[in-house]
Formats: structure tokens, C-alpha cells, sequence
């Protein structure tokens, strides 16, 4: 056995995953996905190519294996468990606009309804053996296309962008569960054993709740792992390796597929993970989208009979039908979109919703492998994944461009008081638009008076007069006085309108807490204050640069999306005038920047410089 094994065959798989991204860089007009790359080239190397690589190959299996379990267990990572909030009123009058989950929870069960019918169908025609299993394949979505085209296009932490997220995840979530009982029954039949995939869930909230108990708080458990996380020990990469087997392992063990064990993994991991973690984030990513994961569509293509698809009839036939399936199951059901958004808006979902990749093709070969689907037919479910994932981004930001949606927002302040106008003074005096939304009759006059754009609304509470205002912000600050009214007004900014940065007045230290959890920076003026004046001691001109208006000076923050800046050191970029770069963000990581730094695509750069500087780099890096 030993004397079989052979390297080779991973040289050229490692090879080419090297090399895929690198031409596709090349090619940027094209705008292939990387995986679709990685999965072109396994074919021209497998059994429908070359025959360089076999598709039973031990090393490769393996490995492929791994990396389809590592791409579950990165997608429940990816599980924001924040954004499925509600609005804490609990209350919905009949004009309100549905919450995210809401649309997308109705997107799903149309999404089924419709397949089922689908597979119902294509049985009746003779094509397919069974309509269960085609009915969860063409419901699935791929979370990892979706995640990726939201951030390029600047949507992902809008409403609108949380919706489609929202969505995907369900989608993917309820499916995997759906996929599980499936096989189950398939195999054993409908028996309790079913009832034993409740055990992964069991185990779920079990892990959670201890680890939330012992590895999320300064007790021994964590400052032990904190101690002995340098280079040799890696300890907390060794328990996400080991969080993501113990799931794998209890699911195999339970008699139900892998990929669910897999997902909850990484969900539990997701909980769990603190601001400190984000380093074991980008470690693990690395390993996967570097080694495991590329094997395994790479394998994908390898594994793909070309042949057997051209000499099959019923493959043939059955193309242009899944295709044409696999487009209406998600456009028809978007249109509960239209319950709060606009027709491309709306359209646009269905497109992106469209695209699948990773999951349905496991669930493919898992159908595969159970016999009720066949070869030609998996080589056409491959095929269709291929062309979803490439035609639904482009349809996607054909419909909802970045420009159409990135209009000039006002920023909303609740509150018209003393505080809230001194803050859009600040703001109107940086040629920053403002709306202050204010219940109070009295308020709302002064505010007019004074020359304020003030609405007469409740943002604490669903009120049709703040809605256009809400749905568009993407900031929003709070300065009520009132810490619990502070809290339902930003809740239902972060949950029902997903607006990306809220800031709030917290007149109680003991209660920013529970602020930060929803993501809401919180401001205390008793704590905030002594901290301000020493540093502003330390540094005596740093008031004046920020604060004077008159200075002409602007501080802000701008977004990199022209192609031109990308990948470019910071002393090669030709600025306009006398600009100063005082911070780059990349991601969640705050660097103070160096001339050999290079600026990715969304990086957020915090400029300082005269006011017409200011706006004229805001424009390049907008491309």
C-alpha cells in the first residue's frame, strides 16, 4: 500500500490552487470567482481532461475530505448571530416594513414550496429518482459568493445587505438540517434514529453555554490559554481543530451527514469568539482558503464526467430545465422584497440568491453516493453551480450598483435638544447633511427655528414619518438623556435597519455594556471626559486640529474602491494637496499606516487636510 502512494498527484492539485489566483488577477475583466477557477482546471486535469490527477487518489481524498469540512466549519463562523435581532417592542402594525428575518423566512419556505414542485415534477417527466433530494438542492444559496459581492458593492452592513445575508444563511442553515434528516431516513429509514440529529443541536448549546461560562471570561481557563498562545503552542488554533472534529466526529457517530456537524462547529466558535480572537480568525481562514479548501474544488472538477454528461440524453435535457428551475425558485419567492424595496432592489436579491457553489455540490454528491442521483445527472448539477455562481454576481451588480445605493445620506440624530443640535452644528459645519428626528413638539419648533431639517417622529417605537430616513442612514446618534429610550432607539437601528454605525449617549457607565453588545459605540461623559482632557493636556494642539471649522480642516473617513489605488505602496500614491493619512482600517484591524503599506479594496482610511483635498481624494478612492 505504501509503495502506491504517491506525491505527484498533490504537487500538481497545490500547484495549480497557487497558481488559479494568480491569472484570474490577471484577468480582471473577466470576473471569475476563484473557485470556479480551481474547479475548471481540476477538470481539464481529471477524468474529463488530461488524467494527470485521479479522482481515487488516498492522499487526495483525504484531504479533500478535510477541506469540504473545513469550508462548513469556516461558513458557521461566518454566522453574524447579532444580526438576527428583533425589535424589542415586539409590536408590527400593518404598514410597518417586514424585519429582515421576516422577508426572509417567507423567502425560504416559497423557495421549498417551489422546489418540491420542481422535483415533482422532473420525476414525473422520468429525469430524476428523487424529488426530496432535488428539491433541497436547488434551495440552497452560496453563503460564500454572497458574503463576498455584498462587501465589494459596500452592502453588507445595510439593511438591504443584511436581508440578502439573512437569507442566504437561512437558506444554507435549514437546508443542511433538511439535507441531514433527509439522508437519514434514506438510509435508515423513518425510524427514532432521526430523532437523534436533535443530539448535534443538544451539544450546541451545551458547548456554548460552558464555553461562555469558562473561556469567555477572565478566569483561569482563558489567561491559561492567553499565556500559552505563542508561536509553538498555537493552543487556540488547536481548540477550533478540535472544536470542529468533536462536532464531525458526533455527527458521524449519530449517523447523520458531517457537513451539519461541521456548521454548528464553527457557529459555536463564532459565539464564542471575543475582539481578541480575530487574530485565530485570519489564522484559520488562512489555513482553509489556503490549503484544505482549494484541494477540494479543485477534486470536484477532477471527480466530474464530462463524458457521461454528453452521452446521456437525460442529462442533456435536464440542463437547460435545472437551470431554468434554479433561476425562478429564487427570483419568484424575492418578491417578498418588494415589501420593502424597490424592483431592481428586489430583483436584484433573486439574482444573487440564485448562485450556488459549495453546498450544492456536497449535497449532490452526497445523492451520489446514496444512488438517488446519477452520474450524468451530478455532472449536471456541478455544471449549473458553475454558471450560477458566474452569471448571478454579474446580474447582481447589473441591478444594484454601488453608485445607485451610495448616494450622499443625511446622518439622523434622535433628539433635538441642547446636545443634538450642538452635534449637527458640528456636522453641518464639515458640510456633513443632517436630519434630527424629535417627538417633542416644543423641540422640534426650537429645532426649526434655528434653521435645523427637524422631523416630528419617534424612533424608539415603528413611526411612518421617520421611515425613509431610517431605511437610507447608515449613522445614526442618539442623545436622549433617557438610557432605556437610548437603547430601544438603537436596537431598532442596528436590527430592523441594519444601519452600520450608531453612536449613543450613555448616562450610566454600568449600562454601556449592554450598548456594545449590539454593536453601538457608547459614549459616557462622566468616564469619557477625564480621559479627553488628559490627552488633549498630553497633546494641547490636537483640539484645535480637530475641532476648528474654520481651519478649513476636515477629519473623515473614506472607503477604497478604485482598482487604481489597490495593492500600491502609501508613498507611490500621487494625493491631492496637503493630505495627511493618520489611519488605515482593514477589516476589523486599526494600523497606523507606513509608506510600504498597501491599501486593499474596503479598506477605510481616516484622512486629515483641507476641505476640498478632503473631497477630492473621497472621489478617486471612489473610483
Amino acid at each position: 500500500m505504501e509503495a502506491e502512494m504517491s506525491f505527484y498527484p498533490l504537487l500538481i492539485v497545490i500547484s495549480l490552487a497557487f497558481l488559479v489566483p494568480i491569472v484570474l488577477s490577471r484577468f480582471k475583466q473577466i470576473k471569475l470567482p476563484i473557485v470556479v477557477g480551481e474547479i475548471i482546471v481540476g477538470i481539464i486535469i481529471g477524468r474529463s481532461g488530461f488524467g494527470w490527477v485521479g479522482h481515487e487518489d488516498e492522499i487526495l481524498t483525504l484531504l479533500s475530505e478535510l477541506g469540504f469540512v473545513f469550508l462548513m466549519f469556516l461558513s458557521g463562523m461566518e454566522i453574524d448571530f447579532s444580526s438576527l435581532g428583533f425589535d424589542s417592542s415586539g409590536r408590527q402594525s400593518e404598514d410597518q416594513p417586514r424585519s429582515p428575518v421576516t422577508i426572509s423566512a417567507i423567502t425560504f419556505v416559497l423557495t421549498l414550496i417551489l422546489s418540491l414542485l420542481v422535483g415533482f415534477g422532473l420525476v414525473w417527466m422520468g429525469l430524476v429518482d428523487s424529488p426530496w433530494m432535488i428539491a433541497l438542492i436547488l434551495s440552497t444559496t452560496s453563503l460564500g459568493v454572497v458574503v463576498p459581492v455584498l462587501k465589494e458593492q459596500g452592502l453588507s452592513q445595510g439593511r438591504y445587505g443584511q436581508t440578502i445575508l439573512i437569507s442566504s444563511l437561512i437558506a444554507d442553515f435549514m437546508t443542511m438540517i433538511l439535507i441531514t434528516v433527509l439522508v437519514t431516513a434514506l438510509s435508515k429509514g423513518l425510524t427514532f434514529d432521526i430523532l437523534l440529529i436533535g443530539l448535534l443541536f443538544v451539544a450546541f448549546f451545551l458547548f456554548y453555554y460552558f464555553g461562555e461560562r469558562f473561556f469567555n471570561k477572565e478566569g483561569v481557563v482563558r489567561r491559561v490559554m492567553n499565556e500559552i498562545s505563542q508561536a509553538t503552542a498555537q493552543i487556540k488554533v488547536r481548540a477550533a481543530f478540535t472544536m470542529m472534529l468533536i462536532f464531525v466526529a458526533l455527527a458521524e457517530m449519530l449517523g447523520t451527514e458531517i457537513i451539519l456537524g461541521a456548521f454548528l462547529g464553527g457557529a459555536v466558535l463564532s459565539l464564542l469568539s471575543t475582539p481578541e480572537d480575530e487574530e485565530l480568525l485570519h489564522r484559520l481562514d488562512a489555513m482553509g482558503y489556503g490549503f484544505f479548501i482549494p484541494i477540494f474544488f479543485i477534486m470536484v472538477g477532477v471527480d466530474f464526467n464530462l463524458a457521461s454528461l454528453l452521452s446521456s440524453s437525460q442529462a442533456l435535457l435536464l440542463l437547460p430545465l435545472l437551470l431554468t428551475a434554479a433561476a425562478a425558485v429564487k427570483f419568484i419567492p424575492a418578491l417578498a422584497y418588494k415589501l420593502n424595496y424597490d424592483w431592481k432592489k428586489t430583483l436584484g436579491a433573486g439574482a444573487i440568491l440564485s448562485a450556488r457553489l459549495s453546498l450544492i455540490i456536497a449535497a449532490s454528491a452526497i445523492g451520489l453516493r446514496l444512488g438517488v442521483i446519477s452520474e450524468p445527472v451530478n455532472a449536471t448539477i456541478i455544471l449549473i453551480a458553475i454558471l450560477t455562481v458566474i452569471l448571478s454576481p454579474f446580474l447582481f451588480t447589473r441591478l444594484v450598483p454601488w453608485e445607485e445605493i451610495k448616494v450622499q445620506v443625511p446622518i439622523v440624530i434622535v433628539g433635538s435638544g441642547e446636545v443634538g443640535t450642538q452635534v449637527a452644528e458640528y456636522l453641518l459645519s464639515h458640510n456633513q447633511p443632517v436630519v434630527l428626528i424629535e417627538h417633542s413638539s416644543n423641540r422640534v419648533m426650537r429645532g426649526i427655528e434655528r434653521g435645523f431639517d427637524v422631523i416630528h417622529a419617534r424612533c424608539d417605537q415603528y413611526d411612518p414619518k421617520s421611515e425613509e430616513h431610517l431605511n437610507q442612514a447608515e449613522r445614526l446618534v442618539c442623545v436622549y438623556s433617557d438610557v432605556d429610550r437610548n437603547y430601544r432607539v438603537c436596537e431598532r437601528a442596528r436590527h430592523t435597519y441594519g444601519i452600520v454605525h450608531v453612536v449613543s449617549r450613555v448616562s450610566a457607565p454600568g449600562e454601556m455594556s449592554r450598548f456594545e453588545k449590539i454593536g453601538v459605540t457608547a459614549v459616557n461623559p462622566a468616564t469619557d471626559l477625564p480621559m479627553l482632557l488628559g490627552l488633549l493636556t498630553r497633546n494641547p494642539s490636537l483640539y484645535e486640529l480637530l475641532t476648528r471649522a474654520e481651519a478649513n480642516r476636515e477629519v473623515c473617513e473614506i472607503t477604497v474602491r478604485n482598482r487604481g489605488y489597490l495593492n500600491k505602496p502609501l508613498r507611490d500614491l500621487d494625493l491631492p494637496g496637503d493630505l495627511v493619512i493618520m489611519a488605515v482600517r482593514k477589516d476589523e484591524e486599526l494600523i497606523v499606516p507606513r509608506g510600504d503599506t498597501r491599501l486593499n479594496r474596503g479598506d477605510k482610511l481616516t484622512v486629515l487636510g483641507p476641505g476640498d483635498c478632503v473631497e477630492n481624494t473621497r472621489r478617486l478612492f471612489s473610483g
